[in-house]
């Protein structure tokens, strides 16, 4: 496993000084593969930098760390995240529960996410939105909300109260539901099959947002339509939508022509069905948690949004139920049994955590790598890697 406790993790965020990374396995999917040499790395001011560059142009002497041979990665970036450590993102949370929830992503490896957001009413997406883009300096970087729904086939609703599931309008009914900080949301999940939704998948693409179909019992076909009209990426695969039959391969027959998202938890998929997307589309695949408040947490009774949620047997799921409500997985656990479920090489697992979600976002070169000029999102591994 990657062990949480043991992971130390460093964020621009914090501004330090010069330091300098020295007898360090640097993992880079960006770049020439892993050697056994080690190596180093010198960070100033949160940016990867030049040590020649810093050595002429600088007198300030950095600070030495030595990794004693561990792994040193990019920041792994979770793209789908509902919540953790007692802090819902959905449900009334407070600038402090939110800034110890993103200081507490710091000790699993997550040094940037996109706080995730599950279907609700547009006052509460109006009083939310503000309160999660606060800046929360020295704590995992906010890229941009994920609005999960509630653009949904109420059918595949999985854990999203289905009352405030609905049919979109346009860009300017999505804007007005959503209310004045639009601007900051990323990407937005919604099934491309519903009246509207081909329209609003274009005009949020135009947008610089990401459409991501999701919760949908959409057919091949109208995914491949909504790709076209700019969706950029498949929400949770397998999960909350139509399975794939080799007549009606469905929505996850696209997931080697495109980006998608997965949960590697060992609840949400079967290994082998993550083992197989994986191996159809390796520079697609992002590993999400899809997490919700009580990951980090002991057993017990927690909400996502609206909704009571039992954490047990490593899993949550809706109060009395069966269905899943989200994870309790953290981003480094999903990666270390994605490397178990798909014997992967290290590079190829890093990425994607790091390299290609950074993508997706349109921030290649400053996240997801540890070239010169890139922030110094910085994971140090425990030891080693278990399979």
């Amino acid at each position: 496993t990657i062990p949480a406790s043991s992971a130390a993790t460093m964020n621009p965020a914090s501004k330090s000084p010069p330091t300098l990374f020295v007898n360090a396995q640097l993992v880079d999917p960006q770049q020439a593969p892993t050697t056994t040499e080690p190596g180093s790395l010198l960070s100033n001011a949160g940016v990867v930098c030049s040590p020649r560059t810093h050595f002429f142009s600088s007198e300030e002497q950095p600070t030495v760390v030595d990794c004693q041979g561990k792994h040193l990665t990019p920041g792994f970036i979770d793209v789908q995240i509902n919540g953790s450590h007692g802090c819902d993102y959905s449900k009334e949370p407070t600038l402090e529960s939110i800034e110890h929830s993103r200081r507490s992503l710091l000790k699993t490896g997550c040094t940037s996410h996109c706080p995730t957001l599950v279907s609700l009413t547009s006052p509460e997406y109006r009083s939310l939105l503000p309160l999660l883009t606060s800046p929360t300096p020295g704590c995992s970087d906010n890229l941009g909300l994920h609005l999960e729904g509630p653009h949904f086939c109420p059918e595949k609703k999985g854990a999203h109260l289905l009352p405030n599931i609905c049919d979109p309008s346009d860009f300017g009914g999505w804007k007005d539901m959503v209310g004045p900080e639009w601007d900051k949301v990323k990407i937005v999940t919604l099934a491309p099959e519903l009246p509207n939704s081909l329209g609003l998948i274009s005009s949020l693409s135009s947008h610089s947002i990401i459409p991501s179909m999701g919760h949908t019992s959409c057919t091949y076909d109208q995914g491949l339509s909504a790709l076209s009209q700019g969706a950029g990426l498949i929400t949770h695969l397998y999960n909350a939508m139509s399975p794939f039959h080799h007549r009606q391969p469905s929505l996850v027959g696209l997931s080697s022509s495109m980006p998608f998202s997965i949960i590697s938890d060992g609840v949400h998929v079967h290994p082998a069905a993550v083992n197989l997307a994986f191996q159809g589309n390796k520079s697609g695949c992002i590993l999400v948690t899809d997490a919700m408040a009580a990951m980090g947490l002991p057993d017990g009774e927690y909400t996502l949004g609206s909704m009571e949620v039992t954490k047990g047997e490593g899993k949550a799921t809706l109060k009395g139920t069966d269905t899943l409500a989200g994870s309790v997985a953290s981003i480094d656990e999903c990666l270390a049994k994605f490397l178990s479920f798909t014997s992967c090489s290290i590079e190829e697992g890093v990425a994607c955590v790091t390299t290609n979600p950074a993508r997706l976002l349109g921030l290649s070169g400053k996240k997801g790598t540890l070239a010169v000029g890139s922030d110094a999102d910085l994971v140090l591994w425990g030891d080693g890697v278990e399979r």
